[in-house]
């Protein structure tokens, strides 16, 4: 799912479900479920969280000019984006 989040950042495949929800929730500022946090399904927001997190970072990575100057001022998707592209490596390793 991660993965699959990075690559659409890409321009490289559709979005997964939970990053699809995630856009939702935030564009609606509202949750999938009806009630508060504790009605959501099982791990649903962690996932939406993380499939956000991996676009949002493949995306910041590839529209900055400086990538030095993009890490050093955006930390948090920096390490996203090392985790990501580990992820990618390991998969392709099998």
């Amino acid at each position: 799912m991660i993965l699959a989040a990075a690559a659409c950042a890409e321009g490289n495949g559709p979005p997964p479900p939970e990053l699809e929800l995630a856009w939702d929730a935030r564009a609606w500022n509202t949750l999938p479920e009806s009630g508060g946090l504790r009605d959501q399904r099982a791990g649903e927001l962690g996932r939406m969280t993380a499939a956000l997190n991996a676009y949002d970072a493949m995306k910041a990575f590839h529209a900055s000019t400086d990538k030095v100057q993009w890490a050093q001022d955006k930390p948090g998707q920096w390490e996203i984006f090392q985790y990501v592209m580990t992820l990618r490596a390991e998969a392709k390793d099998g």
